[in-house]
């Protein structure tokens, strides 16, 4: 399938506007871009509408932006909580760049959602991701009842290195007895030890490349190639998957991490975990962040995000997407 129209027209705006690759120049010079490509791009006024947003710092300094949704007309109760992690290659990103992802979430689920700004390589490297992931949901399975969210109805969310954090995340909780009813990983990086196919089929052109995907690995690793094998980087290299969250992947015909999760998708169906995948031919990493550039991109958003409201047990926004014989 050809590239979206709204995807292809864009990456050839980057092309003539001679915008270098995102992983391109020191750690500093990635975040100044990124913050700059999103903050000058944004529009408040097409934020979906909550109730309220807030930051909270909890143990040992990690910073949490809570976003409660709007529940008008809603029964009694608590309601379900998501824990979701922004993407940026472990390097770059913060809960308040993707506020607009986390703001469509609890709108779109009517979930109080919980946004993590763990700590970004190189400064801190692995594991302190996945340490500030793992406090993230112990706060939220212990306190998030006080603030009218639903300790007993936990989802993940992430997309690209926040997925991959969310997939460790729910490897972690299942092994430490807390719930969680489902996870929704957009683009997620699952294996660092192997390039799949899609490595090479995809290496260039399409905004994240193979080069960008080595950059990231010696940042997040601090050139230890040797942590690859940990399955807390590479959770499909974990040994026994049966038992994790039930999961919704979704991933783009057009990114280098396709098969990473097409890959860790059929794993887990063979652990016998519920698990869902759609594949969008048409987009681009990291579609997830893009649903005001791409109708596309938003109707995959829409579609993961009802799909998750499935497992959480909750009415949602989102209008389901026509299957195709590629997103069957």
């Amino acid at each position: 399938m050809p590239l979206d129209p709204a995807v292809a027209g864009f990456l050839s705006a980057l092309r003539s506007a001679g915008v270098p690759p995102g992983f391109a120049g020191t750690p500093a010079e990635m975040r100044e871009r990124m913050r700059g490509a999103i903050e000058g791009n944004w529009d408040p006024a097409t934020f979906a509408p909550v109730k309220s947003v807030d930051d909270v710092v909890i143990g040992g300094g990690l910073r949490l932006k809570i976003v409660q949704p709007k529940l008008d007309g809603a029964g009694p109760g608590p309601v379900p909580t998501v824990l979701y992690f922004h993407p940026g290659g472990f390097v770059m990103g913060s809960a308040h760049l993707m506020q607009d992802v986390a703001r469509r979430l609890a709108h779109d689920l009517g979930a109080w959602v919980v946004s993590v700004d763990y700590r970004l390589a190189p400064e801190a490297p692995f594991p302190a991701g996945v340490e500030d992931a793992m406090t993230a949901l112990c706060w939220v399975y212990d306190s998030i009842g006080d603030l009218g969210g639903d300790a007993a109805c936990i989802g993940l969310a992430g997309e690209s290195s926040g997925a991959n954090l969310a997939t460790v995340t729910a490897l972690r909780a299942r092994d430490a007895g807390i719930p969680v009813a489902g996870q929704l990983l957009a683009s997620p990086v699952t294996n660092f030890a192997t390039h799949y196919p899609s490595v090479a089929e995809n290496a260039d052109g399409y905004f994240l490349t193979r080069d960008d995907l080595a950059v990231i690995r010696m940042l997040y690793l601090n050139d230890d190639d040797t942590l690859a094998e940990d399955p807390l980087v590479s959770p499909a290299l974990t040994s026994v998957l049966s038992g994790v969250a039930p999961a919704v992947i979704g991933v783009a015909g057009y990114d280098p991490l396709r098969d990473d999760g097409t890959v860790y998708a059929a794993r887990l169906l063979e652990a016998g975990v519920p698990t869902t995948l759609r594949v969008y031919p048409g987009l681009i990493h990291p579609f997830f962040g893009m649903p005001g550039l791409s109708p596309a991109a938003d109707a995959a958003v829409s579609e993961l995000t009802g799909l998750l409201g499935g497992l959480l047990a909750v009415p949602t926004a989102a209008e389901p997407v026509p299957e195709t014989k590629e997103n069957a």
